[in-house]
């Protein structure tokens, strides 16, 4: 009989031929578990699909998912919808030093937290290289919901995170701009009364490939997840 896999580790890509084969060298080498890597992708005609083939030819621990729509969150929908795994963890394309970290979310999970939340503001944690305004804000808005809410984690827009397989059923997914899919999940997760946890990461800014973060067009669903949150915390109601 086959074994199931215990976690799926999702790597939403646009573009990131320049990032992705030393980020895959790196979670090849590092994850113990018994895992698989999603690449989840928009186009066929990504270069990052081509490169992956070249380095990584039948490796059967990596697999293509392709988007049902377009974006990073809808990729990531697409790869948790696919997942068949215990837990799915997402990760960046451009992320060379995490790697590791995969472990330590995998054990959190294993003694029983539902969701593992790597931080970059905890102990141990940090951010490298991020532009003034964009770090200005994150921590700001991290202070904020932990100190004014009653919402348990420090770093609640960083989308490096674990969630366990069931929550994708069990919430309705509206996250369609930027990067707030990880965000939603975890707010209503939190909603939903599941048991939390933080490690510490360090985050350092991409040296390579384009980046798809654009503050100005993001403000907007980020904001409407804070609020939910800060709602949520104060006014606390069991639903979905």
């Amino acid at each position: 009989m086959k074994e199931k896999n215990e976690i799926d580790i999702l790597i939403p890509v646009f573009n990131e031929d320049e990032t992705i084969v030393k980020t895959l060298k790196n979670i090849l080498a590092a994850v113990k578990c018994n895992y698989k890597i999603l690449i989840c992708y928009d186009y066929d005609e990504d270069p990052t699909l081509k490169i992956i083939k070249d380095n990584f030819s039948n490796n059967e621990k990596i697999l293509f998912v392709k988007n049902f729509s377009q974006g990073f969150n809808n990729a990531l929908v697409s790869g948790f919808r696919h997942s068949s795994a215990e837990a799915v963890l997402f990760f960046m394309a451009d992320d060379h030093i995490n790697h590791n970290e995969i472990n330590s979310c995998y054990e959190k999970f294993k003694k029983g937290y539902q969701i593992v939340c790597p931080s970059r503001f905890i102990k141990g944690g940090k951010m490298i290289g991020n532009p003034f305004l964009k770090s200005l804000l994150t921590k700001l808005t991290s202070f904020f919901l932990f100190n004014c809410t009653s919402f348990p984690i420090k770093d609640p827009t960083n989308s490096f995170r674990l969630f366990p397989n069931e929550l994708i059923n069990k919430v309705k997914i509206e996250s369609n701009i930027g990067f707030t899919l990880s965000l939603e999940l975890t707010a209503k997760a939190h909603r939903l009364g599941y048991k939390m946890v933080e490690i510490p990461v360090t985050w350092v800014e991409r040296d390579k490939g384009k980046s798809r973060f654009k503050l100005i067009s993001f403000i907007l669903p980020y904001t409407k997840w804070l609020f939910y949150i800060i709602k949520t915390s104060i006014f606390y109601r069991n639903e979905k």
